[in-house]
């Protein structure tokens, strides 16, 4: 019987309005059908980029071979798949032996080394060698995606002082910004691999144009300057923790505040010193000589003696000549004492903490004097030596609690899975759907009626519409559309608001959620 008076009330309609309701009928129709074309047409996501012409012949053979679908934009250099298909496509062209990373050789360069090679080109290859082993090294490290190195080594001069000295040039592209601790570590790994190559004749820039280490008495003053204040940052950190847990045992969590400035001295310093003992003194080695001379007749021409004067002659012509001499070598006792201060001493510190005063969180009054002495005691500070403390008990700011009922839905929602929400996206889903066609049908009406002249009104209800059909409340001339049948709920309505309001934003959703489906 309902099925006749629908078909009854078809019968009833004018010509006009059944050409519009087919014409409407034929439009949703393509529509979906382009809808769902369009929801089931895969995202594509890179798989390989800034390929060369190779390595692209390569992957499209691996993606044909394996029935991926795969599309090639930038002028040949990526390759897109579809996004479900990413991490299987790469592994799989992985395990056939085809990448997108450019392979570096290192030492297995001279493997291929015959006994006719000459020795220049023997040198060539074992820096190729060094070369291909850093730059593996370096792209071992997690924020370096790729790295070239290059080493100049100048040819050994004739005088050591003559000799020029070896330089590194290393060219990086990383994921991320790097930090002074890991170009650093580039620097130094380097150098320790390159015999006669210091740290500070290695030149590190990155492929965006910027320069991360410039070789040179600037970059060597640079990274120590740089190491320096990290040392500075770690010592007064490493205190700031000590006392921040000695108060939080005596005052609670959230009480205390505690900041730490160190004035650390990095000068390095050598002092050697030696003393000698006179009063112990040994004799280590004598020497005598004793001298005679007796004779008669003419002297010896000259002068003789320690004094230069002539040799005395007596009466009777005869004379006589004694030297007696003798020396001693003492060992006197040689203490040398070398002294060297390391860099990294404390010159001075000063600390400032905040305690809280019990004013506003109703807590009892902490004791700052009590609170300055146990600092002193734990941080060793000297006031001679410069070091300064101050503790201040101020008002702490009370700190909000959460809502109860915003946390317990926030974390209600955190907590439910997938699954427990499918039934929902599901009626959404349908909510939608039926959004979107009553949309179609309602401006298809809208047009009819203005082409009509303003018709009489149909039977079966407002806009002709069986019982049970969506209803629409007719006002003025126009139609809003309010519901869904009779017991349409205000989210349904909601839903069919936005969606006459929004249809773009709302196919995105859903073929959003039909992706979801698929994956």
């Amino acid at each position: 019987m309902a099925q006749r008076s629908f078909i009854d009330s078809i019968q009833a309609l004018p010509l006009a309005h059944k050409v519009v309701a087919g014409s409407a009928l034929v439009v949703l129709a393509l529509a979906g059908f382009l809808f769902f074309q369009w929801a089931s047409t895969p995202t594509f996501a890179v798989l390989y980029n800034e390929l060369d012409d190779r390595q692209l012949s390569e992957v499209i053979e691996g993606l044909d071979s394996q029935g991926v679908q795969y599309q090639v934009e930038a002028g040949g250099t990526r390759v897109l798949v579809p996004r479900n298909q990413v991490a299987t496509a790469r592994a799989r062209l992985a395990s056939d032996g085809v990448s997108a990373a450019v392979s570096v050789e290192g030492y297995e360069l001279l493997d291929q080394s015959g006994l006719s090679v000459s020795d220049f080109r023997q040198q060539v290859d074992y820096k190729r060698a060094i070369e291909g082993e850093l730059s593996r090294t370096l792209v071992a490290m997690e924020a370096i995606t790729s790295a070239d190195v290059l080493i100049v080594t100048p040819e050994e001069a004739l005088f050591a002082q003559n000799q020029d000295p070896t330089t590194a040039s290393v060219l990086i592209d990383s994921l991320r910004p790097l930090t002074v601790a890991e170009i650093e570590t580039i620097t130094f790994l380097v150098s320790s691999a390159v015999e006669g190559l210091e740290p500070d004749a290695v030149a590190v820039a990155h492929v965006n144009g910027q320069v991360l280490n410039a070789p040179g008495s600037a970059a060597g003053s640079s990274t120590v300057s740089n190491r320096n204040l990290r040392m500075v940052e770690d010592f007064e950190r490493s205190l700031e923790n000590d006392v921040q847990s000695l108060l939080v045992t005596m005052l609670g969590p959230a009480r205390s505040s505690v900041v730490v400035r160190a004035d650390l001295s990095f000068d390095e310093q050598s002092v050697e010193t030696q003393t000698f003992e006179q009063e112990t003194a040994t004799p280590l080695r004598e020497q005598l000589l004793t001298e005679q001379l007796n004779g008669s007749g003419a002297p010896p021409v000259g002068t003789v003696g320690v004094n230069g004067e002539e040799l005395p002659v007596d009466g009777d012509g005869t004379y006589t000549y004694l030297r007696d001499e003798s020396t001693t070598e003492y060992g006197i006792n040689n203490t040398t004492t070398l002294s060297v201060t390391a860099p990294g001493s404390v010159k001075s510190l000063s600390v400032a903490v905040a305690v809280d005063d019990g004013s506003s969180t109703g807590l009892p009054a902490p004791n700052p004097t009590q609170i300055e002495a146990l600092v002193t005691a734990a941080m060793g500070l000297n006031i001679q030596r410069g070091d300064q403390i101050e503790v201040s008990a101020v008002a702490f700011a009370v700190a909000e609690e959460p809502d109860a009922a915003a946390a317990a839905a926030e974390d209600a929602v955190a907590a439910a899975s997938p699954l427990d929400q499918l039934p929902s996206l599901l009626g959404a889903v349908a909510v939608v759907l039926i959004a979107v066609a009553l949309l179609f049908m309602t401006r298809s009406g809208k047009g009819a009626k203005k082409s009509a002249g303003g018709a009489a009104a149909l039977p079966g209800g407002a806009g002709g519409l069986p019982p049970g059909a969506p209803q629409a409340a007719i006002g003025g001339g126009d139609q809003q559309l309010v519901g869904v049948g009779a017991g349409g709920n205000a989210l349904e309505a909601g839903v069919m608001q936005l969606a006459e309001s929004r249809p773009e934003d709302v196919a995105g959703l859903v073929k959003d959620w039909l992706q979801e489906g698929e994956a």
